[in-house]
């Protein structure tokens, strides 16, 4: 049987990543708190591709949103950004949690453990 669908040189489904022509929408937004984050801690296009061992086109094609990251691409990116998977996830335009979620990445860890018991007893007494 003839295969009725053209071959356009890209990859499919199930292969190692899907490059786009256009941004996918949440990946977009991935590429570009990436980029952020890079931005904030200093780090050169070049020196995160070393630190992170990816290569170059692969870091171009996600700080614009044209591949999907896999979880290890992005736990590859934490570790070099000295950050925690989640802080590549949280976008904090998108609520006050979010917003107050990435604000403690600035914190000691001390102050960390100090606001988690303050909310911690917010949140039992409210719910009394």
């Amino acid at each position: 049987m003839v295969n009725a669908v053209p071959d356009t040189g890209r990859r499919t489904r199930g292969s190692r990543k899907q490059h786009r022509e256009e941004p996918d929408p949440l990946a977009a937004k991935v590429g570009a708190r990436i980029r952020q984050l890079r931005d904030e801690c200093e780090i050169s296009f070049d020196a995160f591709v070393e630190e992170a061992e990816i290569g170059r086109g692969h870091l171009s094609e996600l700080e614009r949103g044209l591949v999907v990251p896999t979880l290890s691409t992005l736990a590859k990116l934490a570790r070099a950004l000295e950050i925690e998977l989640l802080d590549l996830l949280t976008f904090p335009e998108d609520s006050p949690r979010q917003a107050a979620v990435d604000l403690t990445r600035q914190l000691p860890q001390a102050q960390i453990r100090a606001l988690l018991r303050d909310l911690t007893k917010f949140a039992k007494d409210r719910s009394r």
